[in-house]
């Protein structure tokens, strides 16, 4: 292989035989040679944290965007200020990711950059870029003054650095490679908004705490603030040091798919205001940990109380209504009056928490995907979610798409009629599937029988059989014969009687044999409790 790369004081020039991959390999890493004035440890965990919001910014940016700027405050009289940027072809999660791992190169320095063909980043005390590109206000601008160097370590000043990186061809024999280039100065140009890319979503002041903070308001994480473990981590309670309780999620070190749901949940929730939904209040991150912060939900999830059979009779059939009414409003917003479009992908009992007055709200928005309104569906090769609520046609081809959701409202909708979990099933006394025994039931006019044994006697015939003749049709294998959000708060909110009559369900385990799927794919299934079955491409 052969090439070569070229930065000049922001610009990039490179060119190579092969294709551009993301290669995080640092190329030039230069730091200052005077020493930080102060706490060295605050004032890189202020660095850091910095760094961590440009990389979300950045990873959300357009195809030719991916560059984002900010500034934070070390001390009333120190603005820090910082910059990166990832070459265009980098997906979001990849800038993410490639920026995020230039920060181990980071020294305890006033200032200095790391460059890598497929990012950089760069920190300094005194603004060496223009200030007019940084999100929101604008901090005061001290005078630029020229950092002390020594030696060789001449970066404290803005002149230009010009580095060139030959690799050479690998092979039998060498050969001498000679390139010129002509080096323009990079223009800068405002960022613009992307149609779905929302870079203004992050109010620092309002959403980032600091890791002492949180970790002081869960008593050091310790077990007994523990509330629960899932598929990117664990939750625990926490007291701020103003009274307020808040549920702190710590993303998994090791979980990949936890970067790429911190980043969902901060560009996705955070914009997402719906009596329905999970309301996020902040977060906090440096090299080692990710962290969420959410308002606290005493009554835990969903799942807690309707697959408990201490806890079943606690759910009255008039409160499993209002929460099978809460989520499909939830929903609706989500799909259709939240200005965004978003799908879910992971709607489940253990995803659904019930607040003081077992109000229900949507949570865990790490998988979630956020459509044009004028797409109906788009399609993965990666296949995510958990096993019981993922939808024929997204396991099998890997098409996804708003009546994904209503598939997995439906089989909600069953377990908290019937208080079973659908990948419980089969059982020998109920059927091969819970879909299959509501159907049965319901075709034999015998929907009551359907109910939780510990609520029966008191609920409403009408609203059952209405509810689960509502949870078959969205179940039903054809994506066109599922009814939209919409559909279902208007039925369930204004007692509609006459609805389309469901298709017998085929079983989801048989739908996984067909013929369709061939041998190439392997399903990996996960638990009830926890995201992240996955399909993959051999």
């Amino acid at each position: 292989m052969k090439g070569a790369i070229v930065w000049y004081d922001g610009c990039q020039v490179r060119y190579t035989n092969s294709s551009f991959y993301m290669d995080n390999l640092p190329g030039w890493i230069a730091w200052h040679a005077s020493d930080i004035i102060g706490d060295k440890i605050q004032y890189m965990d202020a660095v850091t944290n910095m760094i961590n919001v440009i990389a979300l910014q950045a990873a959300g940016g357009g195809s030719f965007k991916k560059f984002a700027t900010d500034f934070v405050n070390y001390s009333a009289s120190q603005p820090i200020y910082g910059l990166g940027q990832c070459t265009p072809i980098l997906i979001g999660n990849d800038c993410y990711g490639c920026l995020n791992s230039l920060i181990q190169y980071f020294h305890q320095k006033p200032g200095g950059q790391v460059l890598a063909p497929s990012c950089i980043v760069r920190f300094e005390a005194f603004p060496f870029f223009n200030l007019s590109y940084l999100p929101q206000v604008h901090p005061p601008s001290p005078s630029p003054s020229p950092l002390p160097s020594s030696g060789k370590n001449k970066t404290s000043t803005n002149k230009a650095i010009a580095i060139a990186v030959v690799l050479t061809l690998l092979g039998a024999g060498s050969f001498a490679i000679t390139f010129y280039f002509i080096i323009r100065r990079c223009k800068s140009k405002k960022i613009d908004d992307d149609t779905h890319e929302t870079e203004d979503l992050i109010t620092r002041e309002s959403l980032l705490y600091t890791m002492a903070t949180l970790e002081t308001a869960t008593n050091g994480f310790s077990n007994e603030n523990k509330l629960g473990q899932g598929g990117f981590g664990s939750v625990y309670k926490g007291t701020l040091p103003n009274g307020e309780e808040v549920a702190v999620k710590r993303l998994s070190k090791s979980s990949h798919q936890g970067a790429q749901e911190f980043k969902n949940e901060i560009l996705l929730v955070a914009k997402l205001q719906h009596k329905n939904l999970s309301r996020l209040l902040g977060f906090a991150l440096n090299q080692k940990e990710k962290l969420l912060v959410y308002e606290y939900v005493p009554n835990k999830s969903l799942d807690n109380f309707v697959f408990d059979p201490a806890k079943q009779g606690q759910l009255k059939w008039r409160l499993r209504y209002k929460i099978i009414q809460g989520i499909a409003k939830g929903m609706l917003y989500l799909h259709q009056d939240s200005g965004l479009k978003i799908i879910h992908r992971d709607l489940k009992a253990s995803n659904i928490l019930l607040d003081a007055k077992m109000n229900p709200k949507i949570a865990d928005f790490g998988l979630a995907r956020m459509f044009d309104y004028d797409k109906s569906q788009s399609n993965t090769s990666r296949v995510v979610g958990t096993y019981g609520y993922m939808s024929p046609e997204y396991v099998t081809r890997g098409i996804y798409s708003t009546k994904s959701d209503v598939y997995s409202y439906g089989i909600l909708i069953l377990e908290i009629i019937s208080g079973k979990i659908n990948s419980a099933f089969p059982e020998e006394s109920y059927g091969e599937s819970l879909v299959i025994y509501a159907w049965k039931l319901w075709h034999e006019g015998k929907s009551l029988e359907f109910v939780d044994a510990s609520i029966r006697d008191s609920c409403s015939s009408n609203e059952v059989t209405r509810c689960v003749h509502l949870g078959l049709l969205c179940v039903q294998k054809a994506v066109e014969s599922r009814p939209t959000m919409a559909t279902v708060v208007l039925t369930l909110e204004s007692n509609i009687r006459s609805l389309p009559v469901p298709s017998e369900p085929g079983f989801f385990n048989k739908d996984i044999g067909d013929s369709d799927l061939g041998n190439d794919i392997v399903i990996v299934h996960s638990s009830n409790h926890v995201s992240m079955s996955e399909i993959e491409p051999r």
